[in-house]
């Protein structure tokens, strides 16, 4: 039967220790926000950087294996 005080006190002194220091919890949520936000900015333009690349290099291989086979027919003539 303590359990249920000692997890409301837990809560309790949780909620007032939070209270008394909202500004710095205020001020690290926001730096970490921005952290975040500057991280998944850097992620995208990479991912859309590598999405290029590849795009690039499957053109480039189609169109070898293009010439490749114009080539084939050219010789099978």
């Amino acid at each position: 039967m303590p359990l249920p005080f000692i997890l409301g006190l837990a809560v309790g002194a949780g909620a007032v220790i939070a209270f008394k220091n909202k500004d710095k919890l205020k001020e690290k949520t926001s730096n970490l926000l921005k952290k975040s936000k500057d991280f998944a900015n850097t992620t995208l333009d990479k991912t859309k950087e590598n999405v290029s690349e590849i795009k690039e290099t499957i053109c480039a291989t189609k169109e070898c294996i293009e010439d490749k086979k114009k080539q084939r027919a050219k010789e099978e003539e």
